[in-house]
This record gives C-alpha cells, sequence and structure tokens, in this order.
C-alpha cells in the first residue's frame, strides 16, 4: 500500500483506528444479520435502476419469509438472512474454530467477517476464505480494511498462510479495497453467479503471507482474539 495517501483514505484510516475488534458470540447475531441485510438493498445485489428504497422493501419482504428460519431449502439462495441464521453462522464458526471478528466504534457495531468457507474441504486448513459487511454508514471510512489487516497479521496465530475472497465481479467497491490490502487475483469463475436475472462472473482474490507488504500496524494483540476451545463452545450453547 502507498504511504502516499489521499486526504479521504488517510481520514478513513484515523477512523479505523478507533474502531475495535472482538470474536463474534451468539449475542451479535442480530447485528450481524441487519449488517448484511443492509447490503442487499442496493448493487451489486439489487438490478440496475432499483432505488435503496424498492431494495430495501424487496429485503423486508424476503425476510418475512424466512424470519423464524435457520436454513433455507433453495440451495442457491440469495437474500436476506434472519437472525437465526445469523446465530447459526456463529455457531458453526465456534465449532470448526473459524475466527469471525466484530468491528465496532464506541459501543456500535460498525461491521463483521468471517472465515467459514471452504472449512470442509481435506487439505484446506491452512487457507480462510474471508467475507465481510460494513454498515451503511461506516462503509467508506476504513472498517472493510481494519478487518481484513486484522485476519492478514493473525492468520500466523491460527495457522493460516493463505487468504481467500470470492467477489462478484461487478462489486467494485469490495474489488478495490481487497486490492489495496494486497490481494491480486487468483483467478475467474466466468458466468458463476446468477442472481435477479443476470448472469455475472465470480472473481478470486488471493493472497500468501509472503505477498504481505507489511506497511501497517496493527494494534490487537495476537492473543486478543483467540478463539474458544471447541469444549467451551459446547458448554456455552448447552441450554
Amino acid at each position: 500500500m502507498s504511504l502516499a495517501l489521499p486526504l479521504a483514505e488517510k481520514n478513513a484510516n484515523a477512523i479505523s483506528d478507533l474502531i475495535a475488534l472482538r470474536p463474534a458470540t451468539t449475542q451479535d447475531a442480530t447485528s450481524v444479520a441487519a449488517i448484511y441485510n443492509a447490503s442487499l438493498r442496493t448493487q451489486p445485489y439489487q438490478p440496475a435502476g432499483v432505488s435503496e428504497a424498492d431494495g430495501a422493501r424487496w429485503v423486508a419482504e424476503e425476510l418475512a419469509k424466512v424470519k423464524d428460519k435457520d436454513a433455507v431449502k433453495d440451495a442457491n439462495y440469495i437474500g436476506p438472512m434472519s437472525v437465526p441464521m445469523a446465530k447459526l453462522q456463529i455457531e458453526l464458526h465456534q465449532f470448526y474454530r473459524r475466527p469471525m471478528v466484530i468491528a465496532t466504534q464506541r459501543g456500535e457495531t460498525v461491521g463483521w467477517m468471517g472465515s467459514l468457507g471452504l472449512h470442509d474441504r481435506p487439505g484446506l486448513s491452512s487457507l480462510f476464505e474471508l467475507a465481510y459487511y460494513v454498515a451503511p454508514r461506516w462503509r467508506g471510512r476504513g472498517v472493510g480494511t481494519r478487518l481484513i489487516k486484522h485476519l492478514i497479521t493473525q492468520a500466523p496465530v491460527w495457522r493460516v498462510d493463505r487468504l481467500l475472497a470470492m467477489v462478484w465481479s461487478d462489486n467494485a467497491a469490495s474489488l478495490s479495497v481487497l486490492r489495496r490490502a494486497g490481494f491480486s487475483a487468483w483467478g475467474e469463475l466466468p458466468g458463476a453467479v446468477t442472481a435477479f436475472g443476470k448472469r455475472r462472473d465470480m472473481v478470486l482474490l488471493g493472497m500468501t503471507l509472503a505477498d504481505i507488504a507489511r506497511d501497517f500496524d496493527e494494534t490487537q494483540p495476537a492473543e486478543a482474539l483467540d478463539l474458544p476451545d471447541v469444549t467451551d463452545v459446547a458448554d456455552a450453547a448447552a441450554p
């Protein structure tokens, strides 16, 4: 990353320094779902020409269908996340000992990042597939970058030396954030995404630890976000 940052990016970095990170717990399910669902109101998730108000209306209508469900029958489901779905995601991260991180600023949840993708593929334990989401009013203020940089710095703690992100080809904002963080093109799945009457490519961006230009500071100590033992998770989940 260049040290000659534009003024807007410098301001974003200053704000991101005030953001605290911690492991997700099931108490975060409501915030996790709300932030994810907010991302569905606008492009690239909505077709061109759909207003944010129309997108929000669509999210509300779809959410009403799944609000009490922790899973849906449609294997290709692209829709809002219910609170039970979010709770299940958090529990699965805990069970598979994959980090799921919550970003807060003065007590407000401003974003989150998961790393559950590819968890069940044999031999891929040294690779994390990350996904992150930022609350609407916090976008463009360094939250996503803070989450990604934290995962990069903490990767050795979790015995990880490969990071992967799979991004829709028309998600320009996310592609830009990942590239600035040091991710490079690993490949493309042409036409792999079918959503809202449109086919798009899935772009694969990745990095190995050897690719990282260590020109940033991560103030959070390595042990601060250590994952709980599976036995501790089981006890916490017990009624």
